[in-house]
């Protein structure tokens, strides 16, 4: 199976014709996205010099017979071989950490991705199924192209719409903090079309908008959400984000039959009790969908207190794989679910100047929402976090916890 992005960029030939010129080239990313450029360049017969990652737990190791360098040793290379950046969440940081090294032969990989088919059959090292590859790059590639136009327009990956606090699962790890919910409760529906409204006609486009919770399929209306957000033009994809233990009423799911609309699940094993009628409905109702064996999470459900220099938070929330995940929850807007979730709960601080309110206007939301997404170097919340990167330990998925953990709360 072939597939080439849809999405274009300009000088393709010319970058690519300065790759093909020189004795060979880095890759800077040794995740699911390098291993697609590292199969791509290997099947265009480009040399490649070695790999390199910010990940310290791989450095020595070897991929498909390239070696894994610790990134202070490209400095060695003197700025002379073009060094790939083959990350699909976090290359503005790769590309100023590279900067800062005096490194700047530096390219962005959607050139290979715009210009190379990928046999997706032959991508050995890839973990990710084939939906989530096409997806992947094409968020990848119009991430891309939203930093380059930044200053033109605004233009995000992502939003997520958190309908509620309620899940039909007790993860105990779970991310986005629902364990620690006592007494969950729904997003207020008027408000939810409120945030919707305001957040979607102030900026430009936004590639994947998320429906989060807790489980959104718990939301009584979340097919009224649904067909409200459709009524937009300026976005890639719904994507229904969901635990596998729900299957909504044929009536309700009607409204899901939209080709922009997609199902990521979760499978859990036993505890995604209905996945298999879940995926089997969706089938017969033409409804996009994937579901993912999920067997382990980065160890990221807690709020600690941590006393990271500022510094260290940068590197953390540089590597962080959730730092533009914009998130709307009870009609403020914020720059990642932890944030949001944490700040909710009262586990920490309100920090102002990172939290924005959607009742202003437009020009000065859209200013904030700007210099929130594309200017910030970490967040308050990021001392209480327990960091979402390459270091972080992984445990058990979906660990059932018996009732809602307990937290400290912030005066």
């Amino acid at each position: 199976m072939l597939y080439t992005s849809p999405f274009k960029v300009n000088e393709v030939e010319e970058t690519f014709n300065k790759i093909s010129n020189t004795s060979g080239v880095i890759i800077f990313g040794t995740g699911n996205c390098g291993a697609l450029v590292q199969a791509a360049l290997k099947k265009a017969k480009i040399n490649i010099v070695c790999l390199s990652d910010n990940n310290k737990h791989k450095w020595g190791k070897v991929i498909d017979n390239d070696k894994i360098v610790p990134p202070n040793e490209l400095k060695s290379t003197n700025n002379t071989t073009p060094i790939i950046i083959a990350v699909d969440l976090n290359f503005p940081y790769i590309r100023k950490q590279l900067k800062e090294m005096g490194l700047t032969n530096v390219y962005d990989s959607d050139f290979i991705f715009s210009k190379l088919e990928l046999d997706l059959e032959s991508c050995k090292y890839v973990t990710w199924s084939k939906t989530k590859i096409k997806q992947k790059i094409d968020l990848y590639m119009y991430s891309v192209l939203a930093h380059k136009e930044k200053d033109k327009w605004l233009k995000v990956d992502s939003i997520d719409l958190m309908l509620t606090e309620k899940c039909s699962l007790k993860c105990k790890d779970c991310s986005n903090l629902m364990q620690f919910y006592a007494k969950p409760i729904d997003e207020d529906f008027e408000m939810v079309i409120s945030s919707i409204d305001t957040f979607m006609n102030t900026v430009d486009f936004v590639q994947e908008i998320r429906l989060m919770g807790g489980e959104p399929l718990m939301y009584k209306k979340v097919d009224l959400v649904v067909k409200h957000l459709l009524t937009y033009k300026n976005f890639g994809q719904i994507k229904v984000n969901t635990n596998g233990t729900i299957v909504p009423k044929d009536e309700k799911l009607k409204v899901f039959q939209n080709e922009k609309i997609f199902f990521d699940i979760s499978n859990y094993g036993k505890d995604s009790r209905n996945v298999d009628k879940l995926t089997k409905k969706l089938t017969e109702m033409n409804i996009a969908h994937v579901a993912s064996s999920v067997t382990e999470w980065q160890d990221v459900g807690k709020i600690i207190k941590t006393n990271r220099t500022d510094s260290l938070n940068k590197e953390i929330f540089g590597n962080c794989c959730i730092n533009r995940g914009l998130t709307l929850l009870h009609g403020k807007l914020y720059l990642c679910p932890f944030s949001a979730n944490a700040t909710n709960l009262k586990a920490i601080k309100y920090a102002d100047e990172e939290i924005l309110n959607l009742k202003q206007n437009k020009e000065e939301l859209k200013k904030q929402i700007h210099n929130l997404y594309f200017n910030t170097d970490f967040l308050e919340a990021c001392r209480s976090c327990n960091g979402r990167d390459h270091n972080v330990p992984r445990v058990k998925a979906a660990v059932q916890a018996k009732e809602p953990l307990k937290y400290e709360t912030v005066s």
